[in-house]
């Protein structure tokens, strides 16, 4: 989401459907009856934009715990286990997801709770819409009754041919990145697979924690992995529940045009913005005065750091655009 999002204020803060995404994930288990107070895993350069949406949202989580610098999702979630009892069932959501069907998404959710109990760590796997190379999918293996199915493989952001295969052979389930275990049986894999990852997160929680849980400068130390990589994909407890909830990630601007209400020409329209001939597009003016014309299937953002134009289908091109050094920056030719 550059130039909008930055390393100070990610998306997850940004309001670009209607709320914060991370309201949206602080209030998604809000209708389960019996759950419990979230436990929130952020860095400590975020803390003061978490703190507003806390007192927006209205929510106490049970525990906050505070990264001194980011790891990944792996130790983040294994941190998260270790404040908690081992029998308690943990929910893991992104902070930068979006679930239209609320509904639906906790009727699976409960529905997973015996296989969760029984030990299982759970993936929800999203039923593909199209072949789409910006996400992670999960082959489904040997049924798994009632409802799952036992994990098989894992494939990380494939090319377009090997996507379309995947969405063809209807085995393969796009990967959410939400988990569902308890503490404990997540804490077992994590012992057995990642024992330095365990034993040094382990090291970096104080002695003496309350609300905030502020982890020690060792868990820079700690390797730096998601979840996926250092647990879901090597364990054989594995089980992946097919969803069909309206999800997107949002994690590209192509995304997010997807997802949000369109005007009459199928363009996606914030602030100061003035158009001829333009359809299909995402324009989004920080500020300044932002004037399109006679061109379709583009993204235009503006804010006071940088301007982006792209087309919508280069929308994951953002990442290498945003780590390029500008034309003063580099070197003249000889």
């Amino acid at each position: 989401m550059w130039p909008l999002s930055t390393p100070a204020r990610p998306k997850q803060y940004l309001d670009l459907v209607g709320e914060p995404l991370i309201a949206q994930a602080l209030h998604r288990l809000d209708a389960m009856p019996g759950s419990s107070d979230p436990v929130v895993v952020t860095g400590a350069e975020h803390l003061s934009l978490l703190g507003p949406v806390l007192e927006a949202t209205g929510i106490k989580p049970h525990r906050v715990i505070v990264e001194p610098t980011g790891r990944n999702t792996g130790p983040a979630v294994i941190a998260a286990a270790m404040v908690l009892e081992p029998t308690e069932i943990m929910v893991v959501l992104p902070a930068d997801q979006l679930i239209r069907d609320r509904q639906a998404f906790l009727d699976h959710v409960a529905a997973a709770i015996p296989l969760a109990t029984e030990g299982a760590l759970v993936t929800f796997g999203v039923v593909p819409e199209r072949a789409e190379t910006g996400y992670g999918y999960i082959r489904k293996g040997a049924s798994h009754a009632p409802l799952g199915f036992e994990v098989e493989a894992f494939t990380e952001k494939p090319d377009q041919a090997l996507a379309e295969a995947m969405v063809g052979d209807g085995r393969h389930l796009w990967n959410s990145g939400i988990f569902m275990f308890t503490a404990g049986s997540l804490l077992d894999e994590a012992h057995e697979l990642v024992p330095g990852m365990a034993s040094g997160v382990a090291g970096s929680l104080p002695l003496d924690a309350g609300l905030t849980v502020e982890l020690s400068v060792s868990f820079g130390d700690v390797e730096a992995v998601s979840v996926d990589h250092a647990i879901m994909e090597r364990t054989t407890r594995g089980v992946v529940v097919p969803v069909d909830v309206g999800w997107t990630d949002l994690g590209s601007w192509k995304s997010l045009w997807e997802a949000s209400a369109k005007d009459d020409d199928g363009n996606v329209v914030h602030g100061d913005v003035v158009t001829s001939a333009v359809t299909g597009s995402f324009l989004l003016s920080g500020g300044r005065r932002l004037a399109v014309a006679g061109v379709e299937d583009v993204v235009v953002v503006e804010t006071p750091d940088a301007v982006l134009v792209l087309g919508l289908e280069q929308a994951q091109d953002v990442r290498r655009l945003a780590a390029s050094p500008s034309r003063e920056a580099r070197a003249p030719d000889d």
